[in-house]
């Protein structure tokens, strides 16, 4: 063989290896439908900031409401993925609605990460390898990072005390609570996918 036949042969065999990388790279990656929360998708949403495509506006939540944030659907879907553009949000969980036992059910928990390179909080929570069937979503916020956290010695019946400590002072045993104090809880869009073959 001469070596330009080995050039050749060479290089049919690169191209042959770049183009079969492309195409399995094609075939692996997911496909995903449109954004099933929008709504113009007819999904009705607690705050409608949570689903107008629009990440310039913020929902807002009080604290007296529970921290909560919904979404109904107009049917029921597959979810695979869902992706939360956050404003203050530290600690929430992420249910659905079990059409079958017709309860709530977590999908999953989340916690914001403590290195975030100088930022206040974590812009962008990407929550896949979900697969529920369902026609409700909720987000539960549990801790927000405006959250305080104060102490009383004696807590009143609807607070939500985070730690209960005991101290030795000048001989007397002093027992008191640090109480959690919620601000308002806030997040700028909930995107809701499935995959493009199931929409």
């Amino acid at each position: 063989m001469s070596v330009s036949q080995r050039i050749s042969t060479i290089w049919t065999i690169l191209f042959c290896i770049n183009l079969f990388g492309c195409l399995s790279t094609n075939m692996l990656s997911t496909q995903w439908s449109n954004n099933l929360a929008l709504a113009s998708n007819k999904t009705e949403a607690s705050d409608p900031a949570v689903n107008d495509g629009k990440l310039g506006t913020i929902a807002v939540v009080d604290p007296a409401n529970h921290r909560v944030f919904g979404l109904k659907f107009a049917q029921t879907y597959r979810v695979r993925k869902v992706i939360i553009y956050n404003v203050n949000l530290f600690r929430f969980d992420l249910d659905y609605w079990d059409l079958v036992h017709q309860e709530w059910k977590q999908a999953h928990s989340v916690l914001q990460r403590r290195n975030l390179d100088g930022m206040r909080v974590q812009p962008k929570y990407v929550i896949d390898r979900l697969n529920f069937q369902t026609n409700m979503l909720r987000l539960t916020v549990r801790r927000t990072v405006d959250d305080q956290v104060i102490s009383k010695t004696n807590p009143d019946p609807n607070d939500k005390v985070v730690n209960k400590i005991r101290k030795n002072f000048f001989g007397r045993l002093v027992t008191y609570f640090r109480v959690l104090q919620p601000s308002y809880a806030s997040l700028r869009e909930i995107e809701v996918y499935t995959l493009a073959k199931q929409e």
